[in-house]
């Protein structure tokens, strides 16, 4: 009796540590001793020996829920802007609509000069307009719109061609941040009319051709891990 009392804790022990393995849980997870990783009574911690003998359940990869995001590419040249763009495929409960990138070449004067260049272009698209600007100065067709279009730089695209210049414009949404929020979620996006001014508010002119990339987000929910 006195021998197996050694191998457990008494009620009462006031000191309350493991006297021994118990030989009749030996293999269980629940037992300490020197054959389950664990020496002079302090508990390895190796990751291989916790993952051996670990009895908590994996509960697998997180993972988040978020609206579901769509890329948008739309691609057009001054003849385009002048009707709507109807869209391959409507989008449904709109929740946002953000502006990723933005680009637009437009050719310069033959000889290479910038001085014809705006300072930017500003892009108006009906169903997304949502900038704020000033009654005084006028604000012009800033007023309204959605996104702005600033002026990069003036080269030659074709080193092998004579007067082959072209100025161009971006926008990139880590630094102008063109996003417009639907609270409540739009019904339905199925086409946008876009229009492009110069910074004098006059209808942009010229050759010029511009793709914009968008990331819109619906209602519709999607899993990421």
């Amino acid at each position: 009796m006195d021998k197996l009392n050694k191998n457990f804790v008494t009620v009462g022990d006031k000191v309350l540590f493991q006297r021994g393995p118990n030989p009749n849980l030996r293999g269980m997870n629940t037992q300490f001793g020197n054959n389950f990783g664990i020496s002079k009574k302090v508990i390895d911690t190796n990751r291989e020996t916790y993952k051996k003998y670990d009895v908590i359940p994996d509960k697998g990869l997180k993972s988040t829920i978020i609206n579901k995001p769509h890329k948008l590419v739309v691609s057009f040249d001054q003849g385009d802007v002048s009707s709507s763009m109807i869209l391959n495929e409507p989008f449904r409960d709109v929740v946002s609509v953000k502006l990723l990138n933005g680009i637009l070449i437009e050719a310069a004067p033959a000889d290479g000069s910038s001085y014809a260049a705006p300072l930017f272009i500003t892009l108006s698209i009906s169903e997304l307009n949502n900038v704020y600007s000033t009654s005084t100065p006028g604000g012009g067709t800033l007023l309204n719109s959605f996104a702005t279009l600033e002026y990069d730089k003036t080269y030659d695209r074709d080193l092998t061609a004579d007067n082959d210049y072209v100025n161009i414009y971006k926008n990139k949404f880590g630094v102008n941040q063109d996003i417009r929020y639907f609270d409540p979620p739009l019904n339905s996006l199925n086409q946008l009319n876009i229009s492009l001014y110069d910074d004098n508010s006059a209808t942009a002119a010229g050759t010029y051709k511009c793709k914009l990339e968008f990331i819109v987000e619906t209602k519709e929910k999607l899993r990421v891990y």
